[in-house]
């Protein structure tokens, strides 16, 4: 970071502070937790200074967009009630000047690049029953990498001795030690660790690691319990790391069996599934699991596309992991699992009038991306189709679909995915991001202002790709999109209660209007979710 470019950064937070503060009141209705999504959204605008195509000021605003909709545990909550709410009242002074900020900011990047520069992950850590929405202080650092936290998160997890019920059978942990690996190279027989072997209420698990050119890596065997080592199935864990506690699922649907590898001395806690109350919050509640010599097996509940289940992982105390847990016949738990096979997803009547019926797949993997996270199958939700409709791409046209479903606790869950599927239903599929209002809120009347991003596969996000998706109730029959300073960037046609177009640069929100262009609601494009829904964790909790 250059003296020049920090200069240049200051002239910046100094013109734009002041509009970045009126925007993010607006979109908190606190003070403080506005000043603390501009500080964030001024941090990460100076985190990209410089690079190519990269304009400060919509770094900034998408970066305050996505700051000001974020709780403390990282689960985007945003509101769909239509109702007017009272213009917040800013601050006589705000806590700091603009000299100040841009300080603070400066400091926050630079902390930031340290910890990019050495490679650790910055994960969000979720308190349990986090109802109230957290923010960080102004003048509370985070902590540096190099300190005691560092140090205790870094203790080496794939060692042996060997853990499990058959690590005492000599001639079993040898006959591990030989096996295949499968796809994946593995190190010299002599460098291999067994790491775990044991029986299961559900089966046989085995894990072996090694390294090869500098690379851990390592292998999952299962199998039905009493199966010779050579006999078990391989299944290669993605994001396996030496520091890094290992999880696998066995067993299910219904109740499974979850196997957990940490470091010894270490305490285990398990959330079966996400919650979504009757107020729209969302949290998730860890009770912890015996755990004894790095080794934690319990019992947790599966569906039949997939688990809801985290894992927290304590270190002295202290949490140094969260994240979902790897099955082998699913994608891994770090958000919502595809199905295994057919889901049971009801034919869902539309709340409003559709010309165009989604695509089978597209609503069974939209309701499947919610239904798992909460721990139920798809026909307990009693969803319905809010609303579906096309999108004009070139080549193979797309579609998006928005559904709504209750969850458990009484909340509503409203999801939007797009996809771009020939008659067939091959192509791919994106979640746009998940809304989660109160119970009470009448579906009839929601409105829905979403981004799908359907950019090329082999290219970066860009304009061609990311679509605005907005639907409401009548008798709105167009929607203006708006910038920050309310002029109207592009009016998408709503024929049958909802439309779709290109998203315009600069857009911020979407006003409803009717068919005399009377303005009927005014709510904000909801901020592109960063983590699947489920509030699942991301690894490694710094």
């Amino acid at each position: 970071m250059t003296e020049g470019a920090d200069a240049a950064f200051r002239r910046f937070v100094a013109a734009e502070r002041d509009g970045l503060l009126a925007e993010a009141l607006r979109l908190t209705g606190d003070p403080d937790r506005a000043e603390d999504a501009v500080q964030c959204a001024l941090a990460r605008t100076r985190q990209h200074w410089g690079r190519r195509g990269a304009d400060p000021a919509t770094t900034a605003a998408d970066a305050l967009h996505a700051a000001a909709a974020r709780r403390g545990d990282g689960q985007v909550l945003e509101s769909l009630d239509e109702r007017p709410r009272p213009a917040p009242v800013p601050p006589a002074r705000w806590r700091l000047d603009a000299d100040a900020a841009a300080t603070d900011a400066l400091g926050r990047a630079r902390r930031r690049r340290r910890v990019r520069t050495a490679g650790i992950a910055v994960a969000a850590a979720a308190t349990v029953a986090a109802t109230a929405l957290v923010v960080p202080q102004l003048g509370t650092d985070p902590p540096d990498p190099g300190t005691a936290q560092q140090q205790v998160a870094d203790v080496p997890v794939l060692t042996e001795p060997t853990r499990g019920s058959l690590a005492t059978d000599a001639a079993f942990v040898e006959a591990a030690r030989r096996v295949d690996w499968g796809p994946l190279t593995a190190p010299p027989v002599a460098e291999r660790r067994v790491v775990l072997a044991t029986d299961t209420p559900d089966g046989r698990v085995v894990l072996l690691a090694g390294t090869v050119d500098e690379d851990v890596r390592g292998v999952w065997l299962t199998g039905p319990a009493g199966t010779a080592p050579d006999r078990l199935t391989p299944y290669v864990p993605p994001d396996l790391g030496p520091f890094r506690p290992a999880s696998l699922l066995v067993g299910g649907p219904g109740p499974a069996t979850l196997v957990v590898v940490t470091a010894p001395g270490d305490e285990v806690e398990v959330s079966p599934r996400l919650q979504v109350g009757p107020r729209g919050t969302v949290n998730r509640t860890y009770e912890p699991v015996p755990a004894e010599d790095g080794l934690a097996v319990t019992t947790v509940p599966t569906t039949t596309s997939g688990t809801g289940t985290s894992i927290r992982v304590l270190r002295d105390g202290q949490p140094v992991y969260r994240a979902g847990v790897a099955v082998p016949t699913l994608p891994t738990g770090a958000g919502p699992a595809l199905p295994a096979g057919p889901a049971d997803v009801p034919p869902l009547d539309p709340v409003r009038p559709v010309t165009t019926r989604p695509a089978d797949r597209l609503v069974t993997e939209a309701l499947t991306g919610i239904a798992v996270p909460l721990g139920v199958e798809p026909a307990e939700l009693q969803p319905q189709l809010l609303w579906s409709g096309t999108l004009p791409m070139p080549e193979v046209p797309g579609s998006a679909a928005v559904v709504v479903g209750r969850s458990p606790g009484g909340g509503l869950v409203v999801t939007t995915w797009a996809g771009q599927l020939g008659s067939t239903g091959a192509g791919r599929t994106v979640p746009c991001g998940v809304h989660t209002p109160p119970g009470t809120t009448d579906v009839t009347g929601l409105v829905v202002a979403r981004v799908c991003d359907l950019s090329s596969p082999e290219t970066e996000p860009s304009g061609d790709g990311r679509w605005l998706v907005v639907t409401a109730p009548a008798p709105a029959t167009a929607a203006a999109v708006l910038d920050g300073r309310g002029g109207v960037l592009a009016t998408v046609p709503l024929p049958d209660g909802g439309g779709a177009t290109l998203l315009p640069t600069g857009a911020r929100d979407v006003r409803t209007l009717d068919a005399a262009g009377r303005a009927l609601a005014e709510v904000p494009i909801s901020a592109v979710a960063t983590e699947p829904f489920g509030d699942y964790g991301s690894g490694e909790v710094r």
